[in-house]
């Protein structure tokens, strides 16, 4: 391992992120590509990004398998996470055991899966392992951080089809989040703890938290990979993967589509901790292209290449 990787936010390195780009929705030509992932520098990304957050404070946990990485925003500083080992290649058979990352809503830990178990981790890779025997931790589920009255969860589904929280400090305390059986891997809750959003083998629904019925169906056909935001918005990937659609979990009203960067894909789209930011990577035969987004007004920060990105945000600096 190069010298030049020790622990998260460590000071600058020279291996470190390819080009970075800001655009607004639309604003280049249909099709256009943007650039690989080759020689960029830590202070060119850490400009962008406080141009793009405001000033605030980022992190971003994700994988280039077998290693686990942070990426400190506001320094441009990438290091690797010692100790921790994750899954994960291009091709569908082998991209299902790639880790998917959670922060905690504090920013100073993260979730992640190995082995078909869920680890808890800091940046300098201190960790334990979180294990209930009805959790599913298999290929492709995600266990999302959730808090609960002051109390820290892990947010997932079960064997027996149920969206589950299971306590971080004490498994073998859990709790249902959804009841009614019908959940296949994906699932998440949102922010305020209010809804569910799912996927049922077929179709995307949400669903009021605690509730043991179905949830309302809000994709049409085909859909994948839904994600929960902290202001109860839900979203899903359709097909083709050229957006993300967003929803009101309460009511499945469509609100908008988060379209992919120009001449990319969007997958695995991750909300952060504040409502307007998300990230996600572009996943296609092996890209992996990571894209921090402001939500609201669809612009995008390339910041790297990596598997599975979850970002968090610090809140405003003070006066």
């Amino acid at each position: 391992m190069s010298g030049r990787r020790r622990a998260c936010w460590a000071l600058p390195a020279a291996q470190l992120l390819a080009v970075v780009w800001i655009v607004g929705a639309g604003s280049a030509a249909p099709g256009e590509r943007a650039e690989a992932c080759d020689a960029g520098s830590a202070a060119v990304l850490a400009r962008r990004w406080a141009a793009f957050s405001g000033g605030l404070p980022g992190r971003v946990v994700f994988a280039r398998p077998p290693r686990m990485f942070c990426l400190d925003l506001a320094s441009g500083v990438e290091k690797e996470v010692p100790g921790v080992e994750v899954a994960g290649a291009p091709g569908r058979r082998l991209r299902g055991g790639s880790p998917r990352p959670s922060w905690a809503p504090d920013g100073m830990r993260f979730a992640y899966r190995f082995n078909d178990r869920i680890h808890v981790c800091d940046p300098k890779g201190r960790k334990h392992t979180v294990f209930n025997p009805r959790m599913d931790c298999s290929d492709e589920t995600r266990w999302s951080w959730h808090r609960h009255r002051g109390s820290d969860w892990l947010a997932g589904p079960s064997h027996q089809g149920d969206v589950i929280l299971v306590s971080v400090s004490d498994p073998a305390a859990m709790r249902t989040a959804h009841g009614a059986g019908d959940v296949k891997k994906h699932c998440e809750i949102t922010g305020s703890g209010r809804f569910v959003v799912y996927y049922d083998g077929r179709q995307i629904r949400t669903a009021p938290f605690g509730g043991r019925e179905p949830g309302r169906r809000v994709s049409q056909g085909q859909g994948c990979r839904p994600c929960a935001a902290v202001d109860d918005r839900a979203a899903w990937l359709p097909w083709p993967h050229d957006r993300y659609r967003i929803v009101h979990a309460a009511d499945g009203r469509f609100l908008k589509d988060l379209p992919a960067p120009p001449g990319e894909e969007i997958y695995r789209l991750n909300w952060s901790n504040l409502p307007q930011f998300a990230v996600h990577m572009f996943g296609h035969k092996g890209n992996t292209r990571m894209h921090v987004r402001n939500v609201d007004t669809g612009a995008a920060l390339f910041i790297g290449c990596g598997w599975d990105p979850d970002l968090w945000v610090g809140p405003p600096p003070s006066p």
